[in-house]
Formats: C-alpha cells, structure tokens, sequence
C-alpha cells in the first residue's frame, strides 16, 4: 500500500506492527484545536467550548452519532483557516467583518481528507446566518456550531455559568430569527436546565470532559489515514505563509530518505515521516506576523518563536501512540553541544532519530527563501553543515551520510516540495477565487 504522490510506502509487515495503527483521531484534532487557540489567551478553550456546545445541541436534536462526531469536530476545528492574529480576534466580536473566509479556508484545508468530507462542508459554512429561514439551504450541522460559537464569545463561564447564561439568554433570543435558527436556540434553551452543561464548561478538566464525549476507539486512523492526517497537519502548519509552504514536506522526504541511509530499521521510516510532517506543529501557535517578519526578531518576538518546539512535544505526547514521534519532532532544534532548545539535552540525551530530524531540518531550512534571506546554494548548505557538524551541533555521521549523498537527497526533497509548492499554489488561487 502506498501512500499517495509522497514515494512513502507502507508494506504489510509495517501495517501489521507499526504503532502507526489505531492513532486516535479526536486526540489528535483535540491537540490542534488547543494549539490555535494558544496564539492568545483571549483564545483559551474557545475550540473546546463550541464543541462541547455543538455537541449538547445536537443531543437535544436528536443527531445520529456520526452527525455527533461531526459536530464534535467541527466544533473543534471551526476556526483553523484563521490564519492571522488579527483574524483571530476579530472572530471574537459578535459580529465580525467577514466572517466567511477563515471558514472557506478551513475548508479548502479539510475537505481532501476523507473521513472529514461532510465536516469540511459543515465547517466552511458555520458562518451563515439564519435570515428567516434563508440560510436553509446549509446543513443544519452548520447552524448549531454557528450558535455554539456565538454562545461561547458571548460568556466567560468564570465565576457563575449558571447566572451569566441565563442573564445573556434573552440577548441571545433577540437574534433569533435573523442570525439564528429556531430550533438551535430551542434546543439551547431546553438545556438551560440541565446545571452540568454549564458546570462543564467552567470546569478545568474540559478536555477530558470533551474526549469522552465519544466512546474510546470509535475514532482511530490506521496507517495510511494517520499519514494523510499529518499530510493535512502539515498543509495547516506550512500554509500560512509563502516561506514555509513546502517545508515540512521537505524535511518528511529527507528524515525518510535518511533513516533508510543509515540503516534504520523499515518499521521507523514511516514514522519518520510523520515526525518531518508534524515536527513544527507548535507554528501554530505562533502569529503570523512573527512567522513572516522580514527583519531580526526582538527578543520577545524569540522568546515566542523558540516556544513552538515546546508546543509540539506539549501537544504530540498526550496522543496514545506517538509518544516517539513526540521527542523526535519536538527536538529538532537541539544541538549535540547542549546549546539547543527547548530542553537543552545533549548528544547522549538525544535519540538519533531526534538527531535525525534536526539535520534534515537543517538542511531543508537552508534550501528556502526566508523573509530575511534567499535560499542558499548547495557549495553553502554543505560549508553550514561541515561547521555544524564540527562545532557538535549536529551529529557527525548523521550529517557524513547525507554529505555522502547529497544530490540524491536534495533531489528528493526537491521533487516533494515542487509538488508541494504547486498544491500551496492551488490553495491560494482557491482562496482568491473566493474573495474576488
């Protein structure tokens, strides 16, 4: 089985034992959605709260549990086309200017993935107002997390969720009909009662509340899902900026290429792979407008960018399955001689395959425009990393293997990040479409 236009194959005896097998999927969306909305703290728990709320509605309506599943996601990821920090906050006022293109983005970066296909279309337009029944001809999925979202920046859910709900419940109503439907805000209303569904929502154990909301195993990816996933991952990460988009794709295609160089063993080269797509996954958190600053940053502006290594581990280890793939991603900016981050571990605190994932970083990195510099031409990139070897700052037979086969990997990287700039170009002609 081979996984689609990425040269990655999976063989049966990978499939039989590869830990790859049964990654649950709502943990994993549960890491995304915590780590957009860590880019500000006005953001905490929003993606949490509208899909606990999306999920009570449907409840109340009456959804099968597919359409649960949906909205529980949905809810979850309702805001990932949200590129900017700008963009961000602006979905926190009650009504906002344009509210359909971070939706129409999402889209654009779900609807690829099988297993999203409905959600794509619930998420892209949850922005849609009900206008007297004009806004029919959306799912309904759509007009719960549209409430659920409106409901979640209206309250706090601090001090009293039960006294705040009730006192904003007629500010709600008043926006009933024309920008919500009828039968959400009923369905809201019957759940006035029930004390827990507020209680949850001011609860610091929301997390854990919101993935047991569906069963344990109901939503699990095996290995060829689990890497598309990460495909989709990666498309979120690398997307929101020109200098990035084919990044991750490049460092999956090196670390890949590079764990079969040195030997190691079939049943880690996928999971390598994964790594290079997921190894920046913290990015996220991070504002734009630090990622694609043209100039030095301040040392504020370092502090944060170092903290998306941190943000990775934080969010890759909580998943069942990936506690590997969470070390090797999260350390690819540590250093042999200590002088890394975010843990400062040296060599012999390293695993290779960490060591691994950091040169091929590195050698990726230096093959890309940047908003501060050009990419760099082969004679340099092999001048940096003979230095960084030297200086023990990356491993020395690591960084000799690729040196040994450097046309050959930068070839390969070089033909999955071509395809990778030409679905980057398809995204954005997309997205101008849209807004034009």
């Amino acid at each position: 089985m081979a996984v689609e236009d990425r040269n990655i194959t999976c063989t049966t005896q990978e499939k039989a034992g590869d830990s790859c097998c049964g990654i649950p999927l709502l943990g994993f969306v549960l890491c995304l959605a915590e780590m957009v909305d860590l880019v500000n703290r006005r953001l905490l728990e929003h993606h949490l709260k509208v899909a606990y709320l999306a999920f009570r509605f449907g409840e109340v309506l009456g959804f099968s549990e597919r359409s649960l599943g949906d909205l529980l996601l949905g809810g979850l990821l309702h805001d990932i086309g949200a590129f900017s920090l700008w963009e961000r906050l602006d979905a926190l006022h009650f009504e906002f200017h344009n509210p359909h293109h971070h939706a129409f983005v999402a889209y654009l970066l779900l609807k690829d993935f099988a297993p999203f296909a409905s959600l794509a279309e619930i998420v892209r337009y949850h922005h849609v107002p009900w206008e007297e029944g004009r806004g029919g001809t959306v799912p309904l999925e759509s007009h719960v997390i549209h409430f659920a979202d409106r409901v979640s920046i209206t309250c706090s859910f601090r001090k009293d969720p039960l006294g705040e709900i009730r006192e904003k419940e007629p500010f709600l109503r008043s926006f009933v009909p024309r920008l919500f439907h009828p039968e959400v805000f009923e369905a809201f209303r019957k759940l006035l009662s029930r004390d827990y569904v507020w209680f949850d929502l001011a609860s610091p154990h929301l997390r854990r509340i919101v993935h047991d909301l569906i069963p344990s195993g109901r939503l699990c990816l095996n290995t060829e899902d689990f890497l598309r996933f990460c495909q989709v991952v990666a498309h979120l990460i690398d997307f929101r900026s020109a200098f990035t988009a084919t990044h991750s794709a490049g460092v999956a295609r090196t670390a890949h290429r590079l764990g079969e160089l040195t030997g190691l063993p079939q049943s880690k080269h996928v999971l390598l792979f994964a790594a290079g797509l997921l190894h920046d996954l913290g990015k996220i958190a991070i504002p734009v407008e630090i990622l694609e600053k043209p100039g030095p940053l301040t040392e504020k502006e370092m502090h944060i960018m170092k903290s998306h290594a941190y943000h990775t581990f934080m969010a890759l280890s909580w998943i069942q399955g990936l506690r590997d793939v969470a070390f090797w991603a999260s350390e690819h900016h540590e250093r042999c001689n200590g002088r890394g981050y975010p843990f400062g571990r040296t060599e012999e605190e390293l695993l290779f395959e960490s060591r691994l994932l950091a040169v091929a970083d590195v050698f990726v990195a230096l093959s890309e425009d940047r908003p501060y510099r050009p990419a760099l031409g082969p004679r340099r990139i092999r001048e940096i990393l003979e230095n960084m070897a030297s200086s023990k700052s990356l491993d020395v037979d690591i960084v000799g293997v690729l040196l040994d086969h450097f046309d050959e990997v930068r070839a390969s990287c070089r033909e999955v990040q071509e395809q990778s700039a030409l679905e980057y170009a398809a995204f954005r002609q997309e997205i101008v479409r849209f807004a034009g």
